[in-house]
């Protein structure tokens, strides 16, 4: 596969992604590179993160539900060109911070705090930290329950909450995957069946528009 270039872009993008990504090109910032890549936002219906390589074999990844389902998107594109712009009039983009160098420094103590930290911002990582957590503990009840709490839908989800549902669909798949992996077979087949009946009404009950909580789903069936 060819490096990146404009001319690249629109082969894999195809023109309707490719015209689509020129009129998202105000909408990059924070472009930042690390070793062979470049890193950026680009704000649409929501703020996507895109890395692509800019040496050797060109690739990309964006959180876009387009790009997940392995398509070069406009996202790309948008990200792609600008860097091309700034590399052709030398402009440089600033270094990404090295966090693996970084939290290699702290001790245990520290890192779990920050974590801590962290899950006290974020409902998606405290239930991904609660569902390992039970399923360390071997309590499939708790993990159950948890989902219960997170993925069961009474009511209509608007589209700002589609994101973190989408998560919690992720971490319950991911707990599956655990178990599995831990030789639990059993009782990762209760906790899926359990998981898809609580889902059960989320393509009719979350607006997503964006497809992002059909693509967690499509995770746990497959």
């Amino acid at each position: 596969m060819p490096e990146l270039s404009r001319e690249h872009l629109l082969e894999l993008a195809g023109q309707k992604s490719f015209d689509r990504g020129l009129d998202y090109l105000g909408r990059v910032s924070g472009l930042r590179q690390s070793e062979g890549a470049v890193h950026a936002t680009v704000s649409g219906r929501r703020r996507y993160r895109v890395r692509l390589t800019t040496e050797g074999v060109f690739s990309w990844h964006c959180d876009c539900p387009w790009a997940e389902e392995g398509n070069c998107c406009k996202h790309v594109v948008a990200v792609g060109l600008v860097h091309l712009y700034e590399r052709k009039h030398g402009s440089a983009a600033p270094p990404v911070p090295d966090i693996a160098s970084y939290l290699y420094t702290l001790d245990r103590e520290r890192l779990v705090g920050l974590l801590l930290e962290e899950a006290d911002r974020s409902p998606a990582l405290t239930l991904a930290l609660e569902a390992r957590a039970a399923v360390a503990a071997r309590d499939p009840e708790a993990l159950r329950t948890l989902f219960e709490g997170a993925l069961r839908v009474t009511e209509p989800v608007p589209y700002e909450q589609a994101d973190e549902y989408a998560r919690a669909v992720h971490s319950a798949a991911d707990a599956v995957e655990e178990l599995e992996c831990s030789g639990r077979a059993e009782t990762a087949g209760e906790f899926l069946d359990a998981v898809l009946a609580f889902t059960g009404e989320a393509e009719e009950m979350v607006e997503d528009p964006d497809g992002v909580v059909l693509s967690a789903l499509e995770r746990l069936h497959g």
